[in-house]
């Protein structure tokens, strides 16, 4: 059987987790672009804020620096102009080291002596800066920053600018600028912790909510599916007594006709031919033998009224149901002297729907010739009523007074009180009723229809 509730579970879990995951790196990616951009705005900026002033002292540097070649033990001195000015810049601390490149890339200063006289040609950043742009790159600690060819130990934003005399002079060297985005990163990475918890929290009580939805929705399931089997086992106990009560019903039909209207013409059918082959039958004798045929042609009337009778009773297209069951009822208590039925309808017949009268008529016909077989009340009451806009027919034969028929219906039915009054329910149930029944722990049984109209 397919398990819902675990299935989604499992599955609405694995979504989750995936969402936040792919909510968290998302965000991480806009953050990383936002701080670059932000970053590489501040850090232009401050580069050529810085390299403005020092531009004239710059130019004449590097044209001193253009033919340093790696490995240059002597790179030209600094102007102190420029070393002051430079000395300057470090004092901010966001600024963590400067660089100054030749045309042909090699470092002609850097805040880190050790680093003067590499050549740095492959650089992608001095590579951009000589064709005329700006290089940018954002390295986070312990991340293997691919210009320099070395593993940081700062969040650092790396800026290279091209140092020209004007925009159509030719770029003689690369101005470039390390700032430090600690502060930047660290904000942002509690940013996106918070966003973290807050995303896994909220997707928490959305997973909860989803878990008490489906399992709402699971019981109900299974409520419906409960009742689905119960209902099929009706049905199947209903069809199975359906073919008994018809058969049940062909086979008495069958006897009657065979054992009693059968037996009337014949005997009828003897006393015409007894007359026929009389040789001499004189005018008394004609009379007696048609008076004798009479009385069993009348019999033969009766037993065909009673038959139709059982069948369809003429009453209740001719005079209608409350008629029909008050003569039922003297029928029935003068066919069983001990049993006496006690009814109480508060109807007139018009407050009954013409299709449920031939129902109601067959449900307490079967079921006071069910009650026959069982009941040791000696009496049974009928109650047919209207309650809230639904017609009521109880049958009860406790002991007891009789029930209310505004009382509700017992919620549970064995399935052996079902057997014995199938009929009942089968006919209320098909007509679009609700059938309920219930024995009582003194001994009787309660039925109960209810139909609305």
């Amino acid at each position: 059987m397919f398990k819902l509730l675990r299935y989604y579970s499992a599955a609405s879990l694995v979504a989750v987790l995936a969402a936040a995951v792919l909510l968290i790196w998302f965000y991480r990616q806009v953050a990383i672009q936002g701080i670059v951009q932000l970053a590489e705005r501040s850090n232009m900026h401050l580069a050529k804020i810085a390299m403005d002033p020092i531009k004239p002292v710059l130019l004449e540097f590097l044209g001193t620096a253009a033919d340093l070649h790696p490995g240059n033990a002597s790179p030209p001195p600094l102007p102190s102009e420029l070393a002051r000015s430079i000395k300057t810049l470090m004092q901010d601390k966001f600024i963590v080291k400067i660089k100054i490149y030749n045309r042909q890339g090699v470092v002609a200063f850097s805040t880190k002596p050790a680093e003067i006289g590499f050549d740095r040609s492959d650089n992608q950043g001095v590579i951009a800066a000589i064709a005329g742009g700006v290089g940018n790159a954002l390295v986070y600690r312990d991340t293997f920053n691919s210009f320099d060819g070395v593993t940081e130990k700062d969040n650092l934003m790396q800026t290279y600018l091209p140092v020209r005399a004007g925009p159509a002079e030719p770029i003689l060297g690369v101005f470039e600028l390390y700032a430090d985005v600690n502060d930047l990163v660290h904000q942002t990475e509690r940013t996106e912790f918070i966003i973290m918890a807050g995303a896994i929290l909220i997707l928490s009580a959305l997973y909860a909510v989803l878990i008490v939805i489906v399992r709402r929705a699971n019981d109900t399931i299974e409520l419906q599916q409960r009742t689905i089997r119960e209902r099929t086992e009706t049905l199947e106990l209903l069809s199975a007594h359906m073919l008994k009560s018809e058969e049940s019903q062909k086979k008495r039909i069958a006897f009657e006709l065979h054992e009693g209207l059968a037996q009337t013409l014949s005997a009828a059918k003897l006393l015409v031919e007894s007359g026929r082959d009389r040789r001499v039958c004189n005018a008394a004798a004609a009379a007696k033998c048609v008076r004798s045929i009479i009385p069993v042609l009348q019999d033969a009337i009766q037993e065909v009224r009673t038959i139709a009778t059982d069948l369809r009773p003429a009453s209740l297209d001719d005079l209608g149901l409350l008629p029909t069951i008050n003569w039922f009822c003297r029928e029935f208590e003068q066919r069983h002297p001990g049993i006496r039925i006690e009814r109480q309808i508060p109807l007139r017949e018009h407050d009954i729907p013409t299709p449920l009268k031939v129902i109601l008529y067959r449900i307490i016909a079967s079921v006071l010739d069910d009650m026959t077989q069982h009941t040791n009340a000696g009496r049974i009451h009928l109650a047919l009523g209207l309650n809230d806009n639904a017609l009521i027919l109880l049958i009860d034969d406790t002991a007891a007074e009789a029930l209310d028929e505004t009382a509700p219906p017992p919620t549970h039915i064995k399935p052996q009180l079902r057997a014995e009054f199938a009929r009942m329910e089968e006919l209320a149930t098909l007509s679009g009723g609700v059938f309920s029944a219930k024995r009582h722990l003194n001994g009787g049984t309660t039925l109960r229809a209810a139909w609305h109209v």
